[in-house]
């Protein structure tokens, strides 16, 4: 493991009127002695990792000038890195340096001391560049690297390492020509692949190791080719050098070099390595968008999306919009004519609709040459103007970008949700423990300016890791205090429920639980939701057919966790890590078989959740949310309602006998309405069509306090889970 690591703190983040600069820290998590020094011409500065202060012990005025902090055994895993006493001017020359050989002296230059520490100097570590740089996404495809030696050469017993990303294809050296095939070769010197295995920095790649018996002559050349089948399904540039966390962004067959076994691999210096940049194919999916479901006399729309197969925005090329659109509801059908001067962008279009009447209602697109039915929008419910029924609207709160470890800006995230998702609500939920608290002030600021009440809607929030396993948070305010998993005091999710036991603006809950989670330490008043559906899979059931598959032995199904007696509402999520909420990447055939995102344990398309509201504000939705007046879907915008004996969804109340009664909207053909009732399926109706009724007199009256929720399966596998409702005998005489 590499212990020697140098931070230039030109990458730490700053905030207008804090007194810190801050960046996330990593060292490996075994703990042994560390010496910290500081490079820089600031006068006194202070360096705070977590809550270990570092002053200097000693300075070497150089030139450079730098400072020795002194030795700690404390540190392991990430951290909070905050430096007092230095601006970002001074920063921008400044770099912290941590080193497990505490009896050396540093000195001279920062090349002299990573040759020091290293072996080599990252200048001298030579340089990459590989063919193709630039893939359509989703496409296999054949890298090759080639790498040259600096002026100095590597010398005998090097070894060069090439990432690759662990959701690719496995890397193997038996049939080069097959799925995941690698060769080296250099003309320069005798080269062979010593090793291929998993990553020690990093779970998400894996790591080909070649090894230069002879080393490399100045300027020298070796080439790797890497054959994948597998390839991201969203567009990003992967450009960093450095794995200075597990999750950085290297290209595929990122280089780093080491100058003998033992040695530590070093990084190419800044600019010397290769990008690669994933980018959308042709538009060839047209997707619909009409609201939930609203009251009369509202002015509502039909929106209109181009992508490419995986459902990413085509950066440019032709967008075909030769079809022709109609609404279909009430048994009749209106002809919303054509795109034509309808379009809000290149690829997006808006159609007002016409005043409706109350009913359900379906928007279609027809090829104009074919007259093929080409895109089918989700159901649109008009409630009667006078109805005190609760307005549907559609979002999800479980993303992440390169705030954490994911990828794309997070105001891209809220702009791509509302525009190409037509989500009506959304939020991130960035790892607390991979931002800093300056980057946190500037996130708030970010999702603040995106809430916009009755038109978008934004939650702050955020995703908690530690000993329990994971929980987001989210509150209605415009701040939200921050307590990080990894961070030994606040470690223990029972320390973040006794900060917000009890308050109404806070609101918080599990995702993946089938893959594990740790419920001891339930708080009713603030864990009000889980999150049954993610791009992880399902955790109602081990049994569902998209059950999340990678578990560990806190797997814990929901169904388990209502049984305990957790009264809880229904989200789907995404925990997309690539800026997309709701409206995610996906491979529509490779549903539960391929990557997803640059993780290679998640396979499913984004959840959807819908939420109650009485109006569209941060306030109602976090009511929702807390009052389980929410439902979750795979992503198909699925309008259900359910009820146990006159008890609304997420309601507890007391019956004689429990009749459950529903109705469902389809995106689609229907298949099945299942009542899942203490977790087992009691009844189950075959269904057909779009648009169904169920009705339900269970024949066991209840015995104690009981809970059922419907499950909806379509006709293409996709789901719908409304929130459960609780029933308890009637104790009237």
């Amino acid at each position: 493991m590499r212990y020697d690591r140098i931070f230039p703190l030109k990458d730490a983040s700053s905030y207008p009127g804090s007194p810190t600069l801050d960046m996330v820290f990593f060292v490996p998590r075994e703990r042994v002695p560390l010496r910290l020094w500081l490079r820089t011409d600031a006068e006194r500065p202070e360096v705070v990792i977590d809550d270990e202060v570092f002053l200097p012990r000693a300075t070497y005025d150089g030139p450079p000038r730098w400072i020795d902090l002194g030795v700690t055994e404390k540190l392991g895993g990430f951290g909070q890195l905050r430096v007092r006493g230095m601006s970002p001017v001074e920063a921008e020359e400044s770099y912290l340096v941590v080193t497990a050989r505490v009896d050396e002296v540093l000195g001279g230059s920062l090349e002299d001391v990573e040759r020091l520490l290293w072996g080599i100097s990252r200048r001298e570590a030579g340089r990459t560049t590989i063919t193709p740089s630039r893939v359509t996404v989703g496409e296999p495809v054949r890298f090759t690297v080639r790498y040259e030696a600096s002026k100095k050469g590597l010398p005998p017993g090097s070894y060069l390492r090439f990432a690759v990303p662990l959701a690719f294809s496995s890397p193997q050296t038996e049939d080069p020509e097959g799925p995941g095939g690698v060769r080296c070769w250099s003309e320069d010197a005798p080269v062979r692949v010593h090793s291929i295995a998993r990553s020690e920095e990093s779970h998400e790649a894996v790591d080909i190791i070649c090894r230069l018996e002879e080393g490399l002559p100045p300027s020298g050349s070796l080439f790797v080719s890497y054959y994948t089948e597998r390839t991201y399904i969203f567009p990003c540039k992967f450009h960093q050098v450095e794995r200075r966390y597990w999750y950085s962004k290297l290209p595929p067959l990122a280089a780093a070099v080491a100058v003998g076994e033992g040695m530590p691999f070093v990084p190419l210096e800044e600019g010397a390595g290769h990008q690669v940049e994933f980018v959308p194919g042709r538009a060839e999916r047209l997707h619909l968008f009409l609201p939930g479901r609203r009251r009369a006399g509202g002015r509502f729309f039909l929106r209109g999306t181009f992508t490419d197969r995986y459902r990413n925005v085509p950066p440019s090329g032709p967008v075909h919009a030769r079809v022709r659109l109609v609404l279909v509801g009430k048994g009749e059908e209106v002809d919303l004519g054509t795109p034509e001067g309808k379009f809000v962008d290149r690829h997006r279009f808006r159609i007002p609709l016409p005043e409706l009447p109350p009913g359900v209602y379906r928007a279609f697109a027809r090829d104009e040459d074919t007259l093929e039915i080409v895109a089918e929008s989700n159901p649109f419910e008009v409630l009667p103007e006078e109805s005190e029924e609760p307005e549907l609207y559609w979002g999800e709160i479980h993303g992440h970008c390169e705030m954490s470890d994911g990828s794309g800006s997070l105001a891209e995230m809220y702009r791509h949700a509302e525009e190409e998702g037509c989500l009506d609500f959304a939020a991130s939920a960035d790892h607390a423990c991979y931002f800093t608290d300056n980057q946190w002030l500037w996130m708030q600021d970010v999702t603040n300016f995106w809430n916009r009440p009755g038109k978008f809607v934004t939650l702050i929030g955020y995703e908690w890791s530690g000993k329990q396993g994971d929980r987001n948070i989210y509150t209605y305010r415009d701040r939200l205090e921050l307590f990080r998993g990894m961070y030994a005091p606040t470690s223990s999710i029972d320390v973040v429920w006794r900060h917000f036991r009890g308050r109404e603006d806070v609101v918080a809950g599990p995702h993946h639980t089938l893959h594990g989670v740790v419920w001891e330490h339930h708080e009713p008043t603030v864990e009000r939701f889980v999150e049954i559906y993610s791009m992880w899979g399902a955790s109602d059931s081990p049994e569902n057919p998209l059950a999340v598959v990678r578990r560990t032995e806190r797997s814990l199904p929901v169904d388990e966790i209502l049984n305990s007696g957790a009264k809880l509402g229904f989200t789907g999520g995404g925990d997309c890590h690539e800026g997309h909420c709701g409206f995610s990447s996906e491979d529509p055939d490779g549903q539960g078989k391929v990557p997803h995102g640059f993780a290679a344990v998640i396979p499913y398309r984004c959840g959807m959740t819908a939420a109650l509201m009485e109006r569209l504000d941060r306030r109602s939705l976090v009511r929702a949310l807390r009052e389980r007046r929410t439902y979750a879907t795979t992503g198909a915008r699925v309008l259900l309602r359910f009820s146990v004996s006159g008890i609304p969804m997420g309601g507890e109340g007391e019956a004689e006998r429990a009749v459950v009664e529903a109705s469902v909207n389809g995106c689609g053909p229907l298949r099945a309405l299942e009542v899942v009732k203490g977790g087992k399926v009691v009844h189950r109706e075959e269904v057909s069509g779009r648009d169904v009724s169920l009705r339900w007199e269970d024949p066991e009256p209840p015995e104690g306090e009981v809970w059922y929720y419907l499950r909806v399966v379509q006709a293409d596998g996709q789901m719908a889970w409304s929130s459960p409702t609780w029933v308890r005998p009637d104790e009237q005489p």
